[in-house]
């Protein structure tokens, strides 16, 4: 949901002293809801909400997704997901995510070489593979080995847009090599180092 404040518009919630708070009515640019602005409820009155479960709470404004589960509505950048599952490939719909449109042919051109530079595996990280039991279900040493990335690329500042942009490269591009690099181990086989000359898609799946 990307909102914006309804210009002039408000609801009074007046508490049992007396006083009144003013609170802030957002219009999302998606859907027919309303949704009252409390994030500066407890600093002004001193009182919390309470939502167990968040049943009706929205917890952030996303301009990526938007969702209505009743009416079977599930949009990436304002793109339906059953048009981006039948004509886009996986790697333009990632650059859709990140920067808001879909690629030109140069554009994807240059995100592809961008994400083949970063799908090798570190030995550190590929050897934690060994250390897993036999048993060990795929997705539990997904879990692990991605948390130990962050012990290899230690040096990324979150407050930088490049490092930020690093770091989404790197998910992107070594993700589905460790996915592949799990399913192998849960078979008791070798893993596979991605190749240069296969698709995104390929290196996941030979």
């Amino acid at each position: 949901m990307a909102a914006a404040a309804e210009e002039d518009q408000f609801a009074t919630l007046t508490l049992p002293d007396g006083r009144e708070h003013k609170i802030n009515i957002l219009k999302p640019h998606l859907g027919e809801e309303l949704f009252l602005d409390i994030r500066d409820l407890y600093a002004k009155t001193g009182c919390f909400t309470f939502d167990p479960g968040f049943t009706c709470t929205g917890s952030c404004i996303s301009a990526i997704t938007f969702i209505d589960g009743p009416k079977g509505v599930c949009l990436y950048r304002g793109y339906p997901v059953q048009d981006l599952c039948e004509g886009a490939e996986a790697l333009e719909v990632a650059h859709l995510l990140l920067v808001g449109e879909l690629p030109d042919a140069a554009a994807k051109a240059k995100f592809e070489a961008e994400i083949k530079k970063h799908m090798l595996i570190h030995e550190k990280v590929k050897a934690m593979f060994a250390n897993f039991t036999i048993n060990a279900h795929p997705m539990a040493m997904m879990v692990a080995v991605i948390g130990g990335l962050s012990s290899v690329f230690s040096e990324l500042d979150p407050s930088d847009s490049h490092h930020r942009w690093l770091a989404c490269l790197r998910m992107i591009a070594k993700l589905p090599v460790l996915a592949a690099m799990a399913y192998k181990t849960s078979l008791g086989m070798p893993t596979m180092s991605p190749k240069s000359s296969l698709s995104f898609a390929e290196n996941f799946l030979y």
